[in-house]
């Protein structure tokens, strides 16, 4: 009974990820607060360790929080899945974005205003990364609009599932079957996985995203922040918006309920606000990826799966010496909206929405009787949505000849990189 009684109590104090059942002005343990924030030395991850916290991700980690949001989100206004519903008209349907637009937009403003206002306004932290920063209205406008964008497309992308859905195109678990022994499987297995799953798409997303085309085209305007805020998380380009929301796929691939999708798009906006907050001191409070944003070439996964920097050479697991004393300011002079974009920019963005525009345009008029479906301009125009953003961005990058960013590594790593992403 004691031992119960211990392992109850370590349970409760570390709910949703709370320290000592604390939210506010604690740091994780291994942070020596004798030192400046960032200067402790995080742990190395391991393998073994991602596998043994698996069955608690929805215990002792913000998850719980988030799982909460979608598990309300999905009975208080379900998806309209009828024949007649809106879903049904078309893959990109006014009326669905009318419906779920709002929505989407209010839970993420609602969470991330939250972490930028406690932590920003009203001082709940007292460990900034970056001790003498200085706040600028006009970088945190920038982050807004970005990340509004990245909310607008992630609708499309549920709009799209809704569709396939509701029309029979797309098998799923019935979101009535909640009493049923498969209905209850499905729930537990995705408010289970979709965490874990998260975890290893983030890394190879994320990492193709810094080879020299995509970094200088795409991933360069998310690292316009390198001392984040909360609004920062989701800031980027509407490229890395499809292919960080591509983590939708097992919805596409295999029989799940659509809880699954809207667990999976609730994951995707919201845990990034946090783990960009800039400072050391709260429950979900984010070391491993700030040095990410500090030093860009390294810790490419999110904290849980750590190993994966550590098994491809790019774990960091401290400041820099010369930062060691406490990181200085940098201007984040590009995180602003009173610079007009360049001719690069304004052209790649042109040719990357021309790309998926193709699709779109195509798909609507198939949904709207227009013409037939022909599956192999369908196939050409998958491709050319699915692999257009990245020629487009190799042409532009090569006839301009920026990038960086770029990770080093042999040919073996680039090789296992690049089939994981396709």
């Amino acid at each position: 009974l004691r031992r119960v009684f211990t392992m109850l109590s370590t349970l409760i104090r570390g709910f949703a990820g709370a320290t000592d059942g604390r939210f506010y002005r604690v740091s994780p343990s291994f942070v020596d607060s004798a030192l400046p924030p960032g200067a402790s030395v995080i742990p190395r991850p391991t393998f073994a360790a991602w596998l043994r916290a698996g069955p608690l991700v929805l215990i002792n980690t913000p998850n719980t929080i988030w799982a909460l949001i979608a598990v309300c989100m999905f009975e208080c206004v379900p998806y309209d899945l009828s024949r007649t519903g809106p879903a049904a008209s078309a893959p990109l349907s006014a009326a669905f974005f009318a419906a779920r637009l709002p929505l989407w937009l209010g839970v993420w403003l609602g969470y991330t205003l939250w972490w930028h206002a406690t932590l920003h306004w009203f001082g709940f932290a007292e460990r900034p990364f970056v001790a003498a920063r200085e706040y600028r209205p006009g970088r945190v406008a920038h982050n807004l609009v970005w990340s509004v964008s990245g909310v607008v497309i992630w609708t499309g992308f549920e709009n799209v599932f809704a569709y396939l859905w509701a029309t029979g195109r797309l098998a799923y678990v019935d979101e009535t079957a909640w009493s049923s022994r498969r209905g209850a499987l499905h729930f537990c297995a995705a408010l289970l996985l979709v965490p874990l799953w998260r975890d290893v798409h983030f890394f190879f997303a994320h990492r193709m995203l810094h080879f020299n085309a995509l970094y200088a085209q795409v991933h360069s305007l998310h690292h316009r922040n390198t001392d984040v805020e909360p609004f920062s998380g989701l800031c980027m380009h509407p490229v890395e918006h499809l292919y960080y929301f591509a983590c939708a796929l097992p919805s596409l691939l295999l029989l799940t309920t659509p809880f699954a999708l809207l667990w999976n798009g609730v994951h995707l906006l919201l845990s990034p606000g946090a783990s960009h907050s800039g400072f050391e001191d709260h429950w979900q409070a984010d070391a491993y990826h700030y040095f990410h944003h500090r030093y860009v070439s390294c810790n490419y996964a999110g904290t849980n799966a750590g190993f994966l920097d550590v098994w491809f050479g790019s774990f960091v697991d401290t400041l820099k010496p010369t930062d060691q004393k406490g990181c200085k300011p940098r201007p984040d002079a590009k995180a602003t909206l009173t610079r007009p974009p360049s001719l690069e920019f304004a052209a790649y963005l042109a040719l990357s929405a021309g790309c998926v525009l193709a699709w779109a345009v195509a798909a609507s008029d198939v949904a709207a009787g227009a013409h037939a479906a022909a599956p192999r301009l369908a196939a050409h125009l998958a491709v050319l949505a699915g692999f257009g953003p990245v020629a487009a961005a190799s042409a532009v990058t090569g006839i301009t000849r920026s990038g960086g960013g770029a990770p080093r590594g042999g040919p073996l790593k680039t090789g296992l990189l690049v089939l994981a992403f396709f």
